[in-house]
């Protein structure tokens, strides 16, 4: 299997007509972003945006998050994730980072694993009060003024900046969090468990028996439970994240549509190309045809 592609700092710093200043942290400066269309991906950095003006649509993995301004949004690599704008135009500011761009000089290397919301299982978006916003931006100004100054010591500075951001954000995570789910229902603690599972194993298992069996419960019961808490049926989540990592394989073109039916365990790509067909409208060819 050849190499996936993900977005990198040359990437990133392109996308945005950026400088490349560190060879592991970006800074994006306050910008509006029109109505335009995203595709599903990845990223090899740790990122933070903060959207400061508009409403938009995030999407990280099989969760759909409903932004509407001052909102706080924070993704791991690896996970693919989807803006979709068709709201109007939205301000944002952003940072993207590396691991060892935190953890350097600390002796906790594992300060960047610990924050809740970089966990697959985690909530990767949430509101902020004009407190919060107040706080937050404070911390990005700083980190702003750091990076443009002529400082022989800046990178340090935007690093423990960086770290102080990074911890008022898991405060608020933690009060927020909280709040929407003061109480952990049997059918919430399953449908994470769920889709913890399916991250982990959609390529070679997409029978509803096997997560049903995982979770020590019946087929039924499940369908029920994720009906209920999702309004989809179990089935409908195992095609829409298949699709959603076929997106994402489709945009390396380096990868064949065969070589993606074998990465997803498809008996044939014709049998691939049916599926992603049934369910997106479109065969895997026109999708590539179609991508920017």
């Amino acid at each position: 299997m050849k190499e996936i592609k993900k977005l990198g700092i040359v990437d990133i710093t392109e996308k945005f007509g950026l400088d490349i200043e560190f060879k592991d942290f970006i800074f994006k400066p306050q910008e509006i972003t029109p109505n335009r269309h995203f595709e599903p991906h990845r990223s090899e950095m740790y990122s933070i945006g903060l959207v400061l003006k508009g409403e938009a649509e995030f999407i990280v993995g099989l969760e759909n998050y409903q932004l509407k301004a001052p909102y706080i949004v924070m993704v791991a690599p690896d996970e693919v994730r989807n803006w979709i704008l068709n709201k109007g135009a939205i301000e944002t500011k952003s940072l993207f980072f590396t691991e060892d761009f935190v953890v350097s000089g600390l002796i906790d290397t594992l300060f960047l694993k610990k924050f809740s919301f970089y966990k697959r299982n985690g909530q990767h978006a949430i509101p902020l009060n004009t407190e919060d916003l107040a706080i937050i931006q404070a911390l990005l100004l700083q980190i702003e003024q750091k990076k443009n100054s002529d400082l022989s010591n800046k990178l340090e500075s935007i690093q423990a900046l960086l770290r102080a951001l990074l911890l008022e954000i898991e405060g608020l995570y933690d009060i927020k969090t909280k709040k929407e789910h003061n109480a952990y229902s049997r059918s919430y603690y399953l449908t994470e468990k769920f889709k913890e599972l399916l991250a982990e194993n959609f390529t070679e298992h997409r029978e509803v028996s096997f997560y049903a069996e995982k979770l020590f419960i019946t087929a039924k019961h499940l369908s029920q439970i994720m009906k209920n808490e999702t309004g989809k049926t179990v089935s409908e989540i195992i095609n829409e994240i298949v699709c959603l990592e076929a997106k994402v394989l489709l945009q390396t073109k380096a990868l064949s549509i065969a070589e993606i039916s074998v990465h997803l365990n498809f008996a044939t790509a014709t049998f691939f190309g049916k599926f992603f067909k049934r369910n997106t409208g479109i065969s895997p060819l026109e999708y590539r045809k179609g991508l920017s």
